[in-house]
């Protein structure tokens, strides 16, 4: 067996697959890391939503109850303006009072569905109740009218009646000038407002008073007198007062019948094929007492399988993204290896050569082929970065099936980028020695200008502007000779057959540390430069020309580097792109 035929045998599958086997478990963990952190990210993603929309019931359940008693406290403080009503309640005239009131009330009761009107003394005492006329005399000891006497403010909340229901209430304190001559009340019912947010927002509400805050004898009255029999149940120690679903999901039911209050944190079950969201909102009353439960129930089964498709989609798409990147790094790996067996090959041969010239050319073409493989390296990594963060944002957008699409179709595009690169290989011009030495600049443009005419056929004008006193700098004539002409090729090369080249030399300080230098600068008349086209323009390999290599500015860059120098491209005042080669103004010892 020959040292050939090793390397390819058993030699190479011990390599790939000692490469391949850490990789493929690193690809398993970051994939697998990936849809743990997926998982977690939409859980509370879906968490956060399910909690806004319960959050947005009680919104607008709050804001039903604002608006109906800014309503009556606007309706309340035009009644206490009218003089007739005043003077008929003053009068102590309680039938000229009812007279003068009914219409208020009855329209009120129409167009706003307020359900009680009451007019009541300094003291509290009730003189009328529009709504119950033959009811008065008694002392009203309702905190709103407590609050409402003991501030002389408006006072306004909902209160738990004695039969069950709960009443938005609004109390004015009535003035007669600076005398306090009484109290004016209106309140409603809140169903309308439960049964509004039900039709808005599609939730189904319920609502409950603990039984320590009412009897159940006035509990089955109310229940009687409101027509609500059979669809207001009791759950252990806790009585329906309100209700807007059809049907109360037996999960609910038999949490609400433990009687422990132990609930209060949001619920998810499955009713009937249906998955629910269920959450309990404290219910206060004006006093802030915790007087019963608002329950919120949502069909969120759209939702649910939305999810469940997203972390499904997350799921295939991490796995095939791991896939195309298992499948590039075996290609290239393969690529690498060949080029592995090939450097051993002559590596070997190299070993039995005999003449000394052979060997340094020998490690010569070594030298360049390792340049050439850590060049094609860092090429290849570019699109494989790419990969992977397109693949991360893939995972990021899968609810939206065309961008995913989109993001895959990238991810196709670099890896035949990947493959095309490896295709080909291109040349490279290599710096291999560095040798500085005083340089008059003005005959070293001189000769490059010269050497340019002699290597084309229709050489462009080119005009120098140059110091009259040449300045001596400590350069490498050669590299300084090379990065010019690959400036003036490319001046040429984007210049019209008749355009003009301009060299410039003029003294300049270095901009960022304003160390003093020398700018060499070559400007061509073509079409300028993009902001874009600046940005990638010293790139290796990025050209913009078919038959080009991409490596002429990057050589320039390079040289100018070398020498603690610095090169930069712009557009010119009059059209054009400007390239100017800071070289600092090294001290000449004679």
């Amino acid at each position: 067996m020959t040292v050939t035929e090793f390397i390819g045998g058993q030699s190479r599958d011990r390599v790939r697959a000692r490469i391949l086997y850490p990789f493929t478990l690193v690809i398993l963990f970051v994939v697998g890391a990936f849809l743990v952190a997926a998982y977690l990210f939409e859980g509370r993603e879906h968490e956060k939503n399910l909690a806004e929309s319960a959050a947005s019931v009680e919104r607008l359940f709050r804001q039903g109850l604002e608006n109906d008693a800014a309503m009556m406290q606007a309706a309340l403080t035009v009644i206490a303006r009218s003089e007739s009503i005043k003077k008929a309640y003053i009068s102590g005239n309680r039938a000229v009072l009812l007279k003068q009131a009914w219409p208020l009330f009855n329209n009120l009761r129409k167009n706003n569905r307020v359900s009680h009107f009451y007019f009541s003394d300094a003291n509290r005492v009730n003189f009328l109740r529009v709504h119950k006329p033959d009811e008065y005399g008694d002392t009203i000891d309702r905190i709103t009218t407590l609050r409402a006497a003991e501030a002389r403010v408006p006072a306004r909340g909902i209160e738990l009646g004695p039969l069950g229901t709960f009443t938005l209430r609004v109390v004015l304190p009535w003035y007669d000038g600076e005398t306090l001559i009484g109290f004016l009340e209106l309140g409603e019912e809140i169903d309308h407002i439960t049964n509004e947010v039900h039709r808005i927002l599609g939730a189904d509400l319920l609502v409950l008073v603990y039984e320590r805050f009412l009897g159940l004898k006035q509990w089955e009255a109310g229940k009687k007198m409101l027509g609500h029999k059979d669809d207001w149940p009791r759950f252990g120690n806790t009585l329906v007062v309100g209700r807007a679903m059809e049907k109360i999901p037996d999960a609910l039911a038999t949490i609400l019948e433990r009687g422990d209050h132990s609930y209060k944190g949001p619920l998810q079950a499955v009713e009937d094929g249906r998955d629910l969201y269920v959450t309990f909102l404290p219910l206060n009353d004006i006093s802030g007492r915790e007087v019963g439960d608002f329950i919120v129930v949502r069909d969120i089964t759209g939702a649910q399988a939305g999810y469940r498709n997203a972390i499904t989609l997350t799921a295939i798409i991490s796995v095939l993204v791991g896939g195309i990147v298992f499948v590039i790094f075996y290609v290239i790996l393969g690529k690498v290896e060949h080029d592995y067996r090939h450097q051993r090959e002559i590596e070997l041969q190299l070993s039995r050569m005999d003449s000394e010239q052979q060997k340094v050319m020998q490690v010569e073409k070594l030298s360049a082929m390792g340049l050439m493989i850590g060049e094609i390296a860092h090429q290849l990594n570019n699109p494989l970065v790419g990969v992977v963060n397109m693949a991360q944002l893939a995972g990021r957008e899968v609810q939206d099936p065309e961008r995913t699409k989109e993001l895959l179709d990238e991810i196709g595009k670099a890896g035949k980028d990947c493959h095309a690169f490896v295709r080909r290989m291109l040349e490279f011009t290599k710096i291999s020695c560095f040798d500085r030495k005083p340089t008059d600049m003005n005959t070293l443009i001189d000769e490059t200008v010269t050497l340019l005419h002699d290597s084309v056929d229709h050489p462009h004008k080119i005009i120098c502007e140059l110091p009259e006193i040449a300045p001596i700098l400590d350069v490498d004539p050669v590299l300084i000779r090379h990065a010019l002409f690959n400036l003036l090729t490319n001046a040429a090369q984007a210049s019209s057959p008749d355009g003009t080249i301009t060299i410039g030399l003029e003294p300049t300080d270095q901009p960022h540390d304003h160390t003093p230098g020398w700018r060499l600068t070559v400007c061509d008349q073509g079409s300028g430069l993009t902001e874009d086209l600046i940005d990638k323009i010293f790139t290796p390999f990025f050209t913009t020309h078919a038959e080009g290599t991409g490596l002429g500015l990057p050589v320039v860059q390079h040289v100018a580097i070398l020498h603690e120098g610095l090169i930069t491209a712009s557009n010119a005042k009059k059209g054009g792109a400007l390239f100017a080669l800071w070289l600092p103004a090294t001290e000449i010892n004679e």
